[in-house]
């Protein structure tokens, strides 16, 4: 990947068979570690943070319009708290972990344990920003904390889409996030069973999406390695980078719909959750915000 590429993440759609299937993969590995040190995340923390940004990217890549965005938001009852992801389909991404410096005990199959960090009792919110008058919310209960089983729920229960979710990060201690890959499959409506059933059993012969995408040279490399064999008529590509949408003003907004300052120190901090960046205000800005001699 060339260098100024590297903390992008790419993905690409499909068509698979005769159309009886819509696939969708992503890259990741770059954009996943540039969240790990903006929010300088523990290994379980990037693991669930870089799964649901996936997630988030490849929903918002299925939307109309360059401006449509897709918010998801986990509230579980684990020690990492609330984790949120937001992806425009114009290409940017952002997102951030309410308890980043959480770390605990790998799994029993030896890999970061996501599910005991998010916890199995709560919900997962899908913001759907589509340039209507409001947003389209809809709420659903985890059912894993496993992050791709629930999105795939989210799917089932909310939008009677069956749906296929694998998202995975590799990571090693000193080197930070090594890959980071997602795929989504969608059924379309009539599609024949028995290639419904192919599909899935060569979704769980590749279980380990997150080491297809450390051997892959491109993203499409992985849809080709899982569903081999299988026509595809590939459909449009997107590259997502970081971005935040925070600035002073919204800062200023911020403490204007607060009491924060008033009777406060000589300056008052403001830090975004999505970037870290930090908006400082003194006492006098304040009083003049607010009105004030």
């Amino acid at each position: 990947m060339p260098e100024s590429d590297a903390k992008k993440a790419v993905l690409h759609k499909c068509l698979l068979g005769k159309g009886d299937a819509r696939a969708i993969v992503v890259e990741a590995t770059g954009l996943v570690e540039l969240l790990r040190q903006i929010h300088n995340l523990s290994f379980v923390a990037t693991a669930a943070l870089g799964r649901l940004v996936m997630a988030s990217m490849m929903m918002a890549a299925q939307e109309k319009g360059e401006r449509a965005r897709v918010t998801l938001k986990i509230e579980g009852d684990g020690p990492l708290g609330e984790i949120v992801a937001d992806a425009e389909r114009a290409g940017s991404v952002r997102g951030y972990v309410s308890k980043p410096w959480v770390e605990l005990p790998l799994s029993e199959e030896g890999k970061w344990d996501v599910s005991a960090g998010v916890g199995k009792k709560g919900y997962l919110t899908v913001i759907k920003d589509v340039g209507l008058k409001e947003p389209v919310v809809s709420r659903v209960p985890l059912i894993s904390g496993e992050i791709a089983e629930d999105i795939a729920y989210y799917y089932v229960k909310s939008e009677q889409m069956p749906t296929a979710v694998m998202l995975g990060v590799l990571q090693r201690p000193s080197l930070g996030v090594i890959s980071a890959g997602g795929v989504m499959v969608q059924l379309m409506p009539g599609a024949d069973e028995a290639f419904a059933e192919m599909l899935e059993e060569l979704l769980k012969k590749h279980g380990s999406v997150s080491r297809l995408a450390e051997s892959s040279q491109s993203p499409r490399d992985i849809l080709e390695t899982i569903f081999d064999g299988i026509d595809k008529k590939w459909l449009d590509s997107l590259t997502f980078e970081f971005g935040c949408r925070c600035s002073r003003k919204l800062a200023e907004a911020l403490l204007l719909s607060t009491s924060e300052g008033e009777e406060a120190n000589d300056v008052i901090e403001v830090r975004c959750h999505f970037c870290n960046r930090v908006y400082s205000f003194s006492r006098d800005e304040i009083k003049k915000l607010k009105g004030g001699e």
